[in-house]
Parts: structure tokens; sequence; C-alpha cells
């Protein structure tokens, strides 16, 4: 299966105009995220879509590919179909331009999914380590199944546990909820995704359905349409940059990355 992943990134937002070109360290925003699905030996092909150029050319400044996509897309995955309607892929991983810390080992896990055929889209999911996330709607919910398909995608705390002894409540006078080990039974959806082509596309071209209308969760419309998303774990600690606050946390998880890496030689 030929797989290219595309990094779909605008220049502005409301929260943070410009952030692809934001510096984290040495790099922008946009080359971290370039630079973990280049690392992926599944992925074939990394492509930055992008309206703006000046993210063109700094994507061709440190040597990646860019292509310029209409500047009136509505979503970030209606800028990746419209670049994979010309490629010649069975799969596209759309990539989130705000997470500078995938790697390419997670990359490969969504591409492998497909070895089955009845997966047509799969995700990626990693543990809570904070109580106060879990009533945190920015942070999304995924209940899966035994069989690894997602079964619900929430911005509140699901599952619901009615014994009281599994089930949590936040205590907003405490500081923070923070854990030695993951919570369990509760899963965070990491928003990168991988589609056979076929499926994206047809995904796009559907108008929006009564449950993503509610959550404001776009992939709830695949699951509303019939469509399998498998769910695979993780392999890195996702920080979606959506502030510049947020890019300071960023830099701080790279940090503590970088010294388990140290340790470990």
């Amino acid at each position: 299966m030929r797989a290219i992943a595309i990094i779909p990134a605008r220049y502005s937002s409301t929260r943070f105009p410009g952030k692809p070109l934001a510096t984290l360290r040495d790099r922008t925003l946009v080359e971290w995220v370039w630079s973990g699905a280049r690392s992926a030996k599944l992925v074939d092909r990394v492509i930055v879509a992008t309206d703006d150029e000046r993210i063109r050319d700094a994507v061709l400044a440190f040597g990646g590919e860019p292509v310029m996509t209409p500047d009136d897309c509505p979503s970030g995955t209606d800028r990746v179909a419209a670049v994979a309607a010309g490629l010649d892929a069975e799969i596209i991983v759309n990539v989130q331009a705000d997470e500078p810390l995938v790697t390419g080992t997670s990359l490969d896990r969504l591409v492998a999914a497909f070895e089955d055929p009845a997966v047509e889209a799969a995700t990626l999911r990693e543990p809570f380590e904070a109580v106060g996330d879990l009533f945190d709607p920015n942070q999304v919910k995924v209940a899966v199944s035994p069989s690894g398909d997602a079964l619900y995608f929430s911005r509140s705390a699901i599952p619901y546990f009615r014994a009281a002894k599994g089930h949590l409540t936040f205590d907003y006078r405490a500081s923070l909820f923070e854990r030695p080990e993951p919570l369990e039974g509760y899963w965070k959806h990491v928003g990168i995704y991988a589609y056979r082509k076929d499926a994206l596309l047809q995904f796009a071209r559907t108008a929006p359905t009564p449950l993503e209308r509610a959550e404001s969760l776009e992939q709830l419309r695949l699951l509303e349409t019939g469509r399998r998303i498998r769910v695979l774990d993780s392999d890195f600690r996702s920080v979606g940059v959506d502030t510049p606050q947020e890019m300071r946390r960023a830099a701080q998880v790279l940090d503590e990355r970088e010294a388990r890496r140290e340790a470990m030689r």
C-alpha cells in the first residue's frame, strides 16, 4: 500500500496567528511535524498543504514539499482531501501541523492498521494522566470496543463508571490532579488520522452530521455514516499547540523526552 502523509498548515488562526511558523527551539512548528512524519518507514511521501506563501517558502527552505491549496478550505481535513484527490496513493495520513512531538512509529502503526481490509480509517489514543484533563472540553475522549474500533468521541468524560470506586469527580478547589500512573479506563484522543483515500474523499463530500454538530467533532461524521475507525496506541505524549503557552509546554515535554533517551544510553 502506498501511503502519503499530508500536513495541513494555515497561517490564519484566531488564538495563534502564524502558528506553523512559530519557533520551537531552533525549528518552526511545521518543521518539527514534518521531521516526525519523515521518520515513518511506511510513509512514502510527506506533503505540507498550505494556502499561505510564507509557509510554502519556509517549507521549501528546510527541504520539504509544499502544495498550495485554496484559501477557503473550511477545515484541515478538507485541505488534506483537496491535495489527496490528485495523488496516487491508497492511504492518506492527516498529520496535524500543531503536533510537534509526533513520531514516525505512531504513523507506521496507523498505516499498518490497513492490512485489515475492514479498516477505513484509523487514529491514535493515549492515556490520561491528569484528572483535571478529563473535565476539560478541549481534551477529547474516546471509547473503544474490545476489537479496537472507536465507539464514540466526546468532549465529556467518557465512560461514566457508575460504581463510586471507579468514577472520578473533579474538585476545583484542588490544585493539579497528577498521578504517577495513567488513569485506568479513560483515553485521550490524539487527532492524527489515516484514511483509505476513497473514504477520505467521501467523508469530505458528506455534510456535517447531528452528533458532529453537537460535539463539534468532525470524526463523529465517520461514525454516524457507518465508517469504522480503528484506534491505535500512540507512542508519544501529544501536546497539541493552540496557544503560545502550549509552545512552552511542548518544549518542556521535548526536554523530558530527550532526557529519557539520554538516560537510556
